[in-house]
């Protein structure tokens, strides 16, 4: 039995039992369906096999003219969590049998849970991936014991050459920040950045003091930034920016340095730095950080009827494009 809830209903279970992971919460959702007109928020309570409900996040994309129920847990490079009533992560066996629900209900589902909670086990569809986590439980002095000498002196030097870390909560943050990122986007050869600012300025909006920008500052102006993510568990550097012209100055490391600091303040267990799936100099960054890479998978749902749809049309379009 699956029941939808309303957003205030998920905002007042957030507001007891805030999720481990940002993307799990309400104001990641609200912020997406902000800046994409095709997404909605969707959290669903499901009960399988008689059990007490389990609350799992999700946004239900636009199912085309034929309204096809299809869900996603979470787009634009999110996570999920399988929530127990008092904001607990559900253990393996109960999340096998919401999945199991789910894919009876949805016509199609896309479901990435958080990397540090229990997975589905049971057998579907899954593409892997990886990300990088600093774990913090142990204290800000353990965690900064295993970042890398180098890396280490390189923040020092960074402080010393008069590079300031801190969050902004000026009003043109969203503006300076976007510019930083457009400067990174053409430094690889991007038309415009992945990330559209609309996004950004929903997740401050939405966001209130569980989102922050944050920029490492020399020279009189903003030299490199990011976007971070408060959960109740998990710190997340959701994005990041520098301008390559005074990289010589290791603000990435400075900045890296004091979210760390504000990660422990905050009383996180875990700094989650995201995927770097074809970026080996920033696994490299991340691993001198202390990181360690913890897998984990994207699982994907999908009815017959669904499945035929898309083959079909996937077939009409190669033909349309020959």
């Amino acid at each position: 039995m699956i029941d939808r809830l309303s957003i205030a209903q998920w905002k007042a279970f957030d507001a007891a039992h805030p999720a481990p992971t940002f993307f799990a919460r309400p104001a990641w959702a609200l912020a997406l369906a902000q800046a994409y007109s095709n997404m909605h928020p969707a959290p669903l309570r499901v009960r399988a096999n008689g059990e007490p409900a389990v609350t799992v996040p999700l946004m239900q994309v636009h199912g085309g003219p034929l309204r096809w129920r299809e869900y996603c847990g979470f787009p634009k490079g999110g996570y999920t969590c399988f929530l127990l009533d008092d904001g607990t992560a559900a253990g393996e066996a109960r999340v096998n049998r919401v999945v199991a629900e789910i894919a009876r209900f949805a016509d199609a589902a896309t479901i990435v849970p958080w990397p540090l909670a229990p997975a589905p086990t049971i057998r579907i569809d899954r593409i892997a991936h990886e990300t990088a986590v600093v774990d913090l439980r142990q204290g800000i002095d353990a965690a900064l014991a295993g970042v890398d000498g180098a890396f280490r002196r390189m923040a020092g030097q960074a402080a010393r050459r008069g590079v300031v870390c801190a969050p902004s909560r000026d009003p043109d943050a969203v503006d300076v920040y976007y510019e930083l990122l457009e400067a990174s986007a053409k430094r690889w050869g991007l038309e415009r950045p992945a990330i559209p600012k609309a996004l950004i300025a929903a997740l401050v909006e939405h966001g209130g003091d569980d989102v922050e920008i944050w920029f490492a500052r020399a020279e009189g102006r903003a030299i490199a930034g990011g976007v971070v993510f408060y959960g109740s568990q998990e710190f997340f550097f959701w994005s990041a920016a520098m301008l390559a012209e005074y990289g010589r100055l290791r603000p990435s490391n400075a900045l890296n340095f004091s979210l760390l600091h504000a990660a422990a303040e905050r009383g996180m267990s875990w700094y989650n730095l995201g995927s770097s799936e074809g970026l080996p100099g920033v696994a490299r960054f991340k691993r001198d950080l202390g990181a360690q890479a913890i897998g984990y998978s994207e699982f994907t749902l999908a009815r017959t009827p669904y499945k035929l749809y898309r083959n079909v049309r996937r077939v009409l379009t190669s033909q349309a494009t020959a």
